[in-house]
């Protein structure tokens, strides 16, 4: 996995993006996403989706980050979900303890499929 950071998004129907993110998500690169985010939500977007699947290193900043950002997308009445999470992502959600704080699923497709109905 390369740890070069970057963020790509893909426009979706009904507000909703989604979120590639890749590298590490530490203290260098979390406020990145959470301006990238913020810009997002400030442009309509109510849907994040984040796929978290290349990112090779998360910090206690990106865990704050991603709290942080699902505190800001119920403000707006939105949602936050986190998916296709690389096992250090995952490993460290688990140890935490945070999904029950986090909206996290296997894959975009799935959120996807739940939002239609």
């Amino acid at each position: 996995m390369d740890s070069e950071f970057s963020i790509k998004t893909e426009p979706r129907p009904h507000n909703v993006s989604s979120v590639m993110v890749s590298g590490r998500l530490d203290a260098q690169h979390a406020g990145k996403l959470m301006e990238h985010c913020q810009a997002l939500r400030d442009q309509g977007c109510r849907t994040l989706i984040i796929n978290l699947s290349q990112v090779s290193f998360v910090a206690s900043s990106g865990v704050g980050t991603l709290l942080a950002l699902t505190e800001e997308m119920k403000d707006v009445d939105g949602d936050l979900y986190l998916v296709s999470l690389s096992e250090t992502v995952s490993s460290v959600l688990r140890l935490l303890k945070l999904s029950k704080f986090m909206s996290i699923a296997p894959s975009e497709a799935d959120v996807l499929a739940t939002l239609s109905h």
